[in-house]
């Protein structure tokens, strides 16, 4: 290694500034502070099972009446990663039931030990060994039973095993884990061999894992690619096999080489073009990871946010970084080490700091400052004769966008002295609108209850694009928010089934926009309707329901509720502050603070109190938003 030391980072680069030069204070600091999640526990403890036969949401294999479990504290080279349990594949045993061969079978294909499936294939008769091909996905299910059927008879040749249980999730061959209901109806044919042995002979491609199976056996990871205009960070969802040979953050990084799944695949960059992974290992409280060759020198910045992003819940987010190619120092004169928070540098908004919230009042904007004091925006936008549901827009140049009380168009006004309101578009029935980080303007038009039209409008509106999604074209797009990193995108949408929330991917610029990989996060709920929804960050967000429920959700997880307060209509979130526009039964209004246990009235009025007033604050907006 090189004596010197070359640290990556060393361009200035601008964090999102309140309005009006405020003090940096802001969501982190004050009385609406985040909460940071718990650490990683290191460590690896390995459990070899092997349990009595039984079918339930564990994989178990049968060992003729006895139980054992055998634990091994052996370190494997997970100095990085939660303990896991091991479960190792055991080959079929002579006389065993058809349903003994299933079982057996299941609990093979969520062994470790065994990533070519080779144990898995001696459950299958020869021909279908050669033909089934465990990569092509995996199916998650819970409370597995298997159906009953006729005892066999000494002559019969064949047998059939169907496995019945609940579909929780797919994984696909990329890792990208979606939530999928249903019921599970899995059929397994058998055949007997040549010496009288049950082996499978017709079943689905792909792993059948039970919910304890995945728990066990694959690493949630985040892994974090570059917009298309290489400015900002993205978040892609994925599960990773868990490598009992190797550290979850070799896993990791090997993974994020791979590229992104394929719901990002033409929306995103990636700075790790031409190398490839060696190992990652640890050296003086440093992750080193070592490539096979270099990036090009302009890539070297967006590689270290990559990385520092990607490797952060691993590390706690106190671990510094260092790349090596071959074993020897990045330079020929100095290493290359990355600070453990290169990625806040590299895309501020990952790690927000010192962003305040706006709101309405009395038909004007305000900006809130440290002491929950409301300040009119300057221009035009703080004084009144405002619309409705704002949308801020980040810096360096601020707008804010607003709904005109018939819906029928959209003015955007600087935030600046002597900034005036001008109409960016006009329609039949217009959606709120959304700001997007690369300053423009999406909007929505419903000329019929059966049709959106979506545009993009560039920052000053002296462009405009038509943005193709044919998946919208034909429903009712109640709202659209795009997330902070510009790429992920929420629309409310109205169909015969009711109203339901789907996240999909922004691909292309101006007139090659498109909106496509569409998902649903929150199904259809008979006669519920989504009033509003807010990105909390790029992989999670808030829905708020007509039926007195707001609920978190993202597209690798089923939505969970929060307690809510009957009195909110709107909703706002920056990372993990989530504020509320909420109006009681005498029409009186007050911006709404979750501080994790319960809502708090958040802004001061003129007297010091945060009393709920007529003209009180209302539809509060992070830039973003």
């Amino acid at each position: 290694m090189g004596s010197a030391t070359r640290a990556v980072g060393g361009r200035a680069r601008r964090r999102p500034e309140p309005v009006g030069g405020a003090a940096r204070t802001g969501v982190r600091g004050g009385r609406y502070a985040a909460l940071r999640g718990g650490a990683r526990n290191a460590g690896t403890v390995i459990l070899a099972i092997a349990l009595v036969y039984a079918v339930s949401a564990c994989s178990v294999i049968p060992t003729g009446g006895k139980s054992v479990v055998a634990v091994d504290n052996e370190r494997k080279g997970n100095p990085l990663g939660d303990p896991y349990a091991r479960v190792i594949a055991m080959p079929p045993k002579v006389g065993w039931s058809p349903e003994d061969v299933v079982t057996g079978f299941r609990a093979a294909m969520a062994s470790l030990d065994d990533p070519a499936f080779q144990v898995a294939r001696e459950y299958l008769t020869g021909d279908f060994a050669t033909k089934w091909n465990p990569r092509s996905g995996v199916t998650v299910y819970r409370q597995g039973t298997y159906e009953k059927f006729a005892p066999l008879r000494d002559e019969d040749k064949q047998a059939q095993v169907t496995l019945k249980g609940s579909k929780t999730a797919i994984i696909d061959q990329d890792g990208r884990y979606r939530p999928s209901g249903g019921t599970l109806n899995q059929a397994f044919t058998l055949a007997k061999d040549a010496n009288g042995e049950w082996r499978i002979s017709a079943a689905p491609d792909g792993l059948l894992l039970s919910e304890a199976d995945v728990a066990r056996g694959y690493l949630p990871v985040d892994l974090y690619f570059l917009d298309s205009q290489w400015k900002g960070l993205v978040v892609d969802q994925v599960r990773v096999p868990i490598d009992p040979a190797a550290n979850f953050a070799k896993t990791t990084v090997e993974r994020l080489i791979r590229g992104p799944s394929s719901s990002l695949k033409d929306a995103v960059r990636t700075a790790f073009t031409g190398t490839e992974l060696i190992d990652v290992t640890i050296e003086n409280n440093r992750v080193v990871v070592d490539l096979t060759r270099r990036v090009d020198s302009d890539l070297i910045d967006p590689m270290s946010a990559q990385l520092a992003a990607t490797l952060a819940a691993l590390t706690k987010g106190g671990w510094g970084f260092e790349v090596t190619v071959n074993g020897e120092s990045y330079y020929p004169d100095a290493s290359l080490q990355i600070d453990a928070q290169e990625h806040s540098n590299f895309d501020p908004w990952t790690t927000p700091d010192a962003v305040y919230p706006f709101y309405l009042a009395g038909g004007a904007l305000r900006l809130l400052d440290k002491e929950n004091v409301g300040r009119p925006v300057p221009g035009r936008a703080g004084q009144k004769g405002v619309g409705t549901h704002p949308a801020i827009s980040g810096q360096p140049v601020q707008q804010v966008a607003v709904l005109s009380g018939d819906g029928r168009s959209v003015s955007v006004a600087p935030l600046a002295a002597g900034g005036e309101w001008r109409d960016w578009s006009t329609g039949v029935s217009l959606a709120p609108p959304a700001w997007d980080r690369y300053h423009t303007l999406w909007t929505v038009d419903r000329p019929n209850d059966h049709a959106s039209v979506i545009t993009r409008h560039d920052g000053d509106n002296k462009h405009r694009y038509r943005v193709s999604a044919p998946d919208l074209e034909t429903l009712y797009v109640k709202s659209l928010k795009v997330a902070r990193d510009g790429v992920h995108v929420a629309v409310i949408v109205k169909d015969g089934l009711g109203e339901q929330v789907q996240v999909g991917t922004v691909i292309g610029e101006r007139e090659n926009t498109r909106v496509t990989n569409l998902q649903t996060v929150v199904n259809a709920d008979g006669n519920r309707t989504i009033k509003d929804i807010a990105w909390k960050d790029g992989k999670t967000l808030y829905a708020l329901t007509g039926k007195s429920e707001l609920l978190e959700a993202s597209v690798s997880a089923e939505p969970k509720s929060l307690p809510f307060d009957s009195r909110i209509e709107s909703i706002t979130a920056l990372d993990g502050t989530l504020l509320a526009g909420a109006r009681d039964e005498q029409g009186a209004r007050q911006v709404l603070f979750w501080n994790s246990t319960r809502w708090e009235s958040l802004v001061k009025n003129e007297t010091g109190t945060t009393d709920f007033t007529e003209d009180g604050p209302a539809f509060p907006a992070f830039p973003l938003s």
